[in-house]
């Protein structure tokens, strides 16, 4: 009777075990439905796309309406050598006098006097900080 019993138990593990294999392979696959669902769009995500993109086509479309009728004219390939070339020779200038500042800077800021950080003379100085950073 014992040997039968065991015979059995060991029938009913091997039957639990096959379920928990087939419950496992569901639970992937209901997971990777649920992963599908968590990545589509709402309905309002939806509404809000479409009206966010009915207002950049009609953006598009008033912009394009001036270009067709001749209200906003097209730039020349002359005025944009213009426009950049005084661009380029507006950098170099501001890259020059970058240069001398940090030069300047360099020697100023080893006559700080003792106690008063770099902030506190620029701002006694009137000075601005902004991308130039005169460490």
């Amino acid at each position: 009777m014992g040997g039968s019993m065991a015979i059995d138990m060991e029938a009913q593990i091997k039957q639990l075990q096959e379920q928990v294999r087939t419950a496992r392979g569901y639970q992937r696959l209901l997971k990777a439905n649920l992963a599908s669902l968590n990545a589509a769009s709402t309905s309002d995500d939806v509404r809000a796309n479409v009206t966010a993109l009915e207002l950049e086509k009609e953006e598009l479309s008033i912009r394009l309406e001036d270009l067709c009728t001749g209200r906003i004219t097209a730039v020349t390939a002359e005025e944009k050598d213009v426009v950049e070339q005084t661009l380029q020779h507006w950098i170099t200038k501001a890259d020059a006098r970058k240069h001398m500042f940090m030069e300047l800077w360099a020697i100023v800021r080893d006559v700080i006097p003792e106690g008063q950080t770099k902030d506190q003379l620029w701002a006694e100085l009137g000075l601005e900080i902004g991308d130039v950073k005169g460490e």
